[in-house]
């Protein structure tokens, strides 16, 4: 339920503050107080387009928060869970307009776009107004009021995956039919590629290796080159670096015999000698080495070359071979499927199939519901004053589509005798807001959503009717958390709670202001409906009566 609502410098209204409770909350006040106020403000939070001329004169922006209790409302827990939105039981809306058109949304303090409000508000409050009333003659919306009633939200989200599937398989076909010759070709060229991409063994992992390795063996002859003059230098028969070292260990061994101080020398000698031979060695073992590796880099340059002609052949670069190859093993797959099946028409029908047997539990169910919402409003209507009235919702079988297989018209005769007929051409304004109420009323019973505004949807009505529509919305309330903006003290006597709207004169200056009423101003606020300004012992006791 909505449980706080914050509005600071909107239209007229410099900072407001208000908490409601569950249960039927009456709105009224005179004529330009600012009623429509609170509902046009709420709406910002709930994806309403915003312009800058709802800013208070004087201020750079406004501002609106609303606050929704949800521990029990699992659809909301699950839509703010999948888009990363959750935080605790309370969910926190807020919209900031700006003085050069802008304007900012959170959802629980994280930014969203607008669309994201309007889908969360959808699990939240529906809004009831005149301007509604128009909408309930539309095919449409009679099929969402149905189906919301006969609680069939998973079989008509099933229809609608299944008829997307079955159309989806249908565009297939077709395209299968008109070009089979050429998908022929497809896949005969996806084999070919698929084959040379698989016997080419690559991962990009391993062509970064590769190219290292190449890398460091292409300078192996270089290499080889050079260490070989080394070890030249060192073991040279005729003239090596090994050989005048050992004559120069030699001739010191003798001259150390003839003189001790030569000792040191000879000792650095010896270990020229011990360090000329593990060079030597280390210089073979490096170039034994590159001899091995010999057959190692013809086996890398082959694969090299093949990956550039694969490369050429395709106009992709290596770097996009496995992200490419994935899409041609899909594709290939795909026309594999087709051709080892060949059955488009048999999965086409099966699909139909599946879709139709939704399709017509769809209907059934929507039948039955028909018939049981059909009375509920026509009792309804006779409360309303339609003493003679009849009303009947007509489920008549249509060309599949994604809703389903039926098209619901809400009908209605007002008199004995009459026929049924839409509620367009037969009701008159006046009437279409009586019949628009009972509709409401009857459907919302089974609605989900928490938090219902009626805006002025009594207008046209008085006396006893109104006393009716009160206690319709008071029964609402005890289900649901129920706002109505009213005119009517019959209505407002109903309430739970009532709120009155009162506006400020100041100079050029004026502030709208919205509180709640104890016993005692609500029975004068209930007078003053009654009576107009002057209130009266007469009015005052009449209002006592309407709350007692």
């Amino acid at each position: 339920m909505l449980t706080n609502l914050h509005i600071q410098d909107y239209v007229i209204v410099d900072q407001l503050n208000l908490s409601f409770e569950k249960g039927f909350i009456g709105l009224t006040g005179e004529t330009g107080a600012g009623k429509s106020i609170l509902i046009d403000a709420l709406s910002l939070t709930l994806g309403a387009r915003s312009e800058s001329g709802l800013i208070r004169k004087g201020c750079e922006k406004a501002e609106i928060i609303t606050e929704f209790e949800i521990k029990n409302n699992q659809a909301v827990i699950e839509w703010l869970k999948d888009n990363d939105l959750y935080d605790d039981d309370s969910l926190l809306l807020r919209r900031i307009i700006f003085s050069d058109g802008r304007s900012k949304a959170y959802i629980n303090s994280i930014p969203s776009p607008i669309s994201k409000l309007k889908d969360v508000s959808e699990l939240l409050i529906d809004i009831y107004s005149q301007n509604s009333f128009h909408s309930l003659t539309q095919a449409k919306t009679q099929l969402s009021i149905l189906d919301e009633y006969a609680d069939t939200t998973n079989l008509e989200k099933k229809s609608q995956q299944l008829f997307h599937e079955w159309k989806s398989l249908e565009k297939r076909k077709k395209e299968f039919d008109e070009n089979e010759i050429k998908i022929h070709e497809e896949y005969e060229d996806l084999q070919i590629k698929i084959k040379e991409y698989k016997d080419l063994n690559f991962s990009f992992d391993h062509w970064e290796q590769v190219q290292s390795e190449h890398k460091k063996l292409s300078n192996a002859k270089e290499l080889i080159t050079l260490i070989q003059q080394c070890l030249s230098y060192m073991n040279n028969e005729d003239f090596s670096a090994s050989g005048i070292l050992k004559d120069v260990n030699k001739l010191l061994s003798e001259a150390s015999q003839l003189d001790k101080h030569l000792n040191e020398d000879l000792n650095l000698s010896n270990e020229l000698l011990i360090q000329a031979s593990e060079l030597e060695r280390n210089l073979n073992n490096y170039l034994s080495k590159f001899n091995d590796d010999e057959e190692r880099v013809r086996e890398i340059e082959d694969y090299i070359q093949g990956v550039f002609n694969f490369s050429r052949k395709y106009h992709i670069q290596p770097e996009l071979f496995e992200n490419e190859s994935l899409n041609w093993f899909k594709r290939f797959d795909e026309i594999a499927t087709l051709f080892e099946e060949n059955q488009f028409a048999e999965l086409e029908k099966k699909a139909f199939d599946d879709y139709l047997i939704n399709a017509k539990n769809l209907s059934k169910k929507r039948m039955i519901a028909a018939k049981k919402l059909g009375s509920e409003i026509s009792l309804l209507l006779n409360q309303l004053s339609f003493s003679n009235a009849d009303f009947k919702i007509d489920v008549e079988k249509t060309e599949p589509v994604a809703s389903g297989i039926d098209q619901v018209k809400f009908l209605i005769k007002t008199y004995k005798g009459a026929d049924f007929s839409p509620i367009a051409k037969t009701a008159s304004g006046g009437e279409l807001s009586r019949i628009s109420l009972a509709i409401r009323v009857a459907s919302a019973k089974n609605t989900n959503v928490p938090v219902m505004i009626f805006d002025e949807v009594d207008v046209g009505i008085g006396g006893g009717v109104a006393e009716v529509v009160g206690n319709l919305l008071n029964q609402l309330g005890s289900q649901h958390q129920v706002f109505s903006i009213t005119h009517l003290a019959q209505v407002v006597s109903k309430a739970n709670f009532h709120f009155k709207v009162h506006k400020e004169e100041s100079g050029e200056t004026a502030i709208s202001k919205i509180f709640i009423l104890n016993a005692e101003e609500r029975i004068k606020e209930t007078a003053r409906m009654i009576g107009g300004l002057e209130i009266t012992e007469t009015t005052l006791m009449h209002a006592k009566e309407l709350l007692s």
